[in-house]
């Protein structure tokens, strides 16, 4: 059986077709729109044009999924309608123009979630999960393959470029004021202690594409599904990231490799590498899946 899964993200909105058979399941079709919602947001509320975009959208991905004869589908949001201050108003604008129910996850579910989508695939028993959207970082602590812990803080690669950066690429400054504002809100949930967590999992697009640079600069073995914490470090000295005229090498190196996430990718990389160093990562397995296996196997079948 068919099912439709899509994700209303603060970056793409995405849409997985998924065949569910004997417990397996794989991607059928999958579309994506870089939306960028984040940036259609003004004292805290979603703008007119924002919400006409992301129904434009909804509607497009709807009626795929109609053409495809895909009864069965579900509509999420995550940071990109949660941190807003009038989402209840966009949903049902959503709900009267596109005729589909949005259902809206708290930061602590999607991380739930992210953590049942990557589990069956996750290499260590112990560890920390953390799922690197545009909006928020879902963290997730487990023992034993059980959450014990989960957070959610509002320090998305999207939302840092969007708060700090004032070019395309964050020059020696704005790189520091985003790290410390990932310290500032790990700070804030209290999570520091003494003990290590070697082993971190880490979801999303942006983890992904880090990989894929640190492969393209032959830092990394594609084969490899692990990453060397100390590699980040290298990352950033490779790219050049602590000299000020930067910026060239910077746009060649990431738009030969993922140009979608030119303006992003430093950004993430580093909340990626603050979070390692916060809790004295040193690996990190780069899941295949995320928050939209965890809700097609939790949430529409059951698992």
């Amino acid at each position: 059986m068919l099912y439709g899964v899509v994700d209303i993200g603060s970056n793409t909105v995405k849409l997985n077709v998924y065949k569910s058979q004997d417990n397996d399941i794989s991607i059928e079709f999958s579309e994506k729109e870089n939306l960028g919602l984040i940036f259609y947001i003004n004292n805290g509320k979603l703008t007119d044009n924002g919400i006409e975009e992301l129904v434009t959208v909804l509607k497009k991905m709807k009626n795929d999924l109609d053409y495809l004869k895909i009864d069965n589908y579900s509509f999420f949001s995550t940071a990109s309608l949660r941190n807003i201050e009038n989402s209840d108003e966009v949903i049902q604008i959503i709900k009267n123009r596109v005729n589909i129910e949005i259902d809206l996850l708290s930061g602590e579910e999607e991380g739930e979630l992210s953590f049942f989508g990557s589990i069956p695939t996750i290499k260590e028993d112990d560890g920390i999960l953390i799922d690197l959207g545009g909006g928020s970082v879902e963290i997730v602590l487990f023992k034993d393959r059980k959450i014990y812990e989960k957070y959610s803080i509002p320090i998305g690669f999207l939302k840092m470029f969007n708060d700090y950066v004032s070019d395309i690429i964050p020059n020696k400054k704005e790189c520091k004021l985003i790290q410390e504002r990932t310290y500032s809100e790990l700070d804030k949930i209290g999570l520091k202690n003494n003990e290590k967590i070697p082993f971190m999992c880490g979801v999303g697009g942006s983890i992904r594409a880090i990989k894929k640079l640190l492969v393209n600069l032959d830092l990394q073995k594609k084969k490899d599904n692990l990453v060397d914490v100390k590699l980040l470090k290298q990352l950033k000295e490779e790219l050049k990231l602590d000299e000020s005229n930067h910026n060239n090498y910077i746009y060649y190196k990431i738009l030969h490799v993922k140009p979608s996430r030119v303006h992003t990718l430093v950004p993430a990389l580093l909340i990626v590498e603050s979070i390692t160093s916060y809790f004295s990562c040193e690996a990190i397995q780069i899941s295949k899946f995320s928050v939209r296996e965890g809700y097609l196997l939790r949430k529409m079948l059951k698992g």
